[in-house]
C-alpha cells in the first residue's frame, strides 16, 4: 500500500509540474503589458540583486513583499530614483504606517516616463516640432497582519495605467506575500505573488479613423482593434539569515558587525526563470555593503552598492545607492533616500 501510495505521488507531481518543466526552457518575453512592474524598487534591494524576498524588511517591501511592511516599527516614507536605459526615468516613493504592534497600512506610487518623444511623420522623418511622452504608473495599497509572532501576510491592491500619446490602458492587480520566521538562527522565509489581475488593451483618439462609405460616400467611423495583454505575473520565493549579529537569532555573535545573506528564486510567466544571492554587511547600524548576483538561462547580471544610515533629532534616515549590470546594455544606478518617526 506504501509503494502505490508512493507511485500515486509522484503521478500526481508529474500531472501538476510537468507543464512547467517543459514550457521552462520557452521565453514569452514582450507577450506582457506593463513590463515597468517588473523594474525593482529601492537601492538597498537592488544592491542585492533584487534577492529581498525574505529580508524586506522596510518600506520598500511594499513592492517585494507586502508581509515585510510588519517589520517597520514605526511610521516609515522613502523615495527612489533610478535613471533607466534611454534616459527613461523610473520613480517610487513608499508610505507605511504601522497600526497597533501586529498590523501595518501601506501606500505607494511608482512612476515611469520616456521624456519628451517629437512626432515624426512620412512627410517631417526628422521631426514636427510636435512632442508627445510614454508614460506609466501604479498606485498601490496594502495591508499586512501578523498571524503569530513568526508568521504574516500582506496583501496590495494597485491601479495601473499606461499611456502613449493619446492613447492608454488601464488595470487593477494584486501582490499576496507571505513571511515566516523559522526560529532557527534567524533564518527566515518569504514568498510572493506579484500582478496578478486582469489584462490590459489601448483604447484612445488616435485609434479612431473616418473611411468613406462606398455606397453612400458618407464618413464611417472606425475604431481600430488592438490586442489584450496580460500582466507580468511574477511568483518569488526567498530565504534569508543573518550569519553574524546582534543577540541570539543569529548564527554567530557580534556587538558591532551584521553580516546578511539572502537567496530568491523568481518564476516570471513571461521569461526564464531567475536565480540569484545577496550579501549585505553592516558595521555598527551605520554604514552598509551590499552584492547581488542573478542568474538567467540568457544573461548573469551582478550589482553592488552601499547606504548609510543615521539619527538627526529624533528621526532615522537612511541614504542608500546601488549599481546594477545588464549584461550588454548600459549599468543602471539607483539613488534612495528614506526616513522614520
Amino acid at each position: 500500500m506504501i509503494l502505490f501510495n508512493n507511485y500515486r505521488y509522484a503521478f500526481v507531481y508529474l500531472l501538476v509540474f510537468l507543464p512547467t518543466l517543459l514550457l521552462a526552457g520557452f521565453p514569452k518575453v514582450g507577450t506582457t503589458a506593463a513590463p515597468f512592474l517588473k523594474i525593482g524598487v529601492g537601492a538597498r534591494a537592488v544592491a542585492l540583486g533584487g534577492n529581498f524576498t525574505a529580508l524586506a524588511n522596510d518600506v520598500t517591501a511594499l513592492y517585494w513583499n507586502p508581509a515585510g511592511i510588519t517589520s517597520v516599527p514605526t511610521l516609515a516614507f522613502a523615495a527612489t530614483h533610478t535613471t533607466w536605459f534611454a534616459n527613461i526615468t523610473h520613480d517610487a516613493v513608499q508610505l507605511v504606517v504601522p497600526i497597533g504592534n501586529n498590523s501595518s497600512f501601506g501606500i505607494d506610487f511608482i512612476y515611469l516616463s520616456s521624456g519628451d518623444i517629437e512626432q515624426t511623420t512620412i512627410e517631417e522623418q526628422e521631426g514636427n516640432g510636435i512632442f508627445y511622452n510614454a508614460t506609466d504608473l501604479a498606485l498601490g495599497l496594502a495591508y499586512a497582519q501578523k498571524l503569530t509572532d513568526r508568521f504574516s501576510v500582506g496583501v496590495k491592491a494597485k491601479f495601473i495605467r499606461q499611456t502613449i500619446y493619446n492613447e492608454e490602458a488601464t488595470s487593477i492587480a494584486f501582490d499576496f506575500g507571505t513571511m515566516y520566521q523559522t526560529g532557527f538562527y534567524g533564518l527566515r522565509i518569504g514568498m510572493n505573488m506579484a500582478n496578478f489581475g486582469g489584462s490590459m488593451t489601448m483604447t484612445g483618439d488616435d485609434l479612431l479613423i473616418l473611411n468613406e462609405d462606398p455606397i453612400s460616400g458618407e464618413p464611417v467611423e472606425t475604431n481600430l482593434k488592438t490586442e489584450s495583454w496580460p500582466l507580468p505575473i511574477i511568483f518569488r520565493l526567498g530565504l534569508a539569515m543573518d550569519l553574524i549579529g546582534v543577540g541570539q537569532k543569529s548564527l554567530m555573535q557580534n556587538e558591532y558587525h551584521r553580516i546578511t545573506i539572502s537567496l530568491d528564486g523568481v518564476h516570471p510567466n513571461d521569461n526564464y526563470e531567475i536565480f540569484g544571492g545577496g550579501v549585505e554587511y553592516m558595521w555598527n547600524d551605520f554604514f552598509a555593503l551590499r552584492l547581488g548576483y542573478q542568474y538567467t538561462q540568457e544573461v548573469q547580471n551582478f550589482s553592488f552598492g552601499g547606504g548609510l544610515q543615521f539619527k538627526l533629532s529624533g528621526i532615522d534616515f537612511t541614504i542608500d545607492y546601488a549599481y546594477a549590470s545588464f549584461g550588454d546594455l548600459d549599468a543602471v544606478q539607483r539613488f534612495s533616500a528614506g526616513l522614520s518617526l
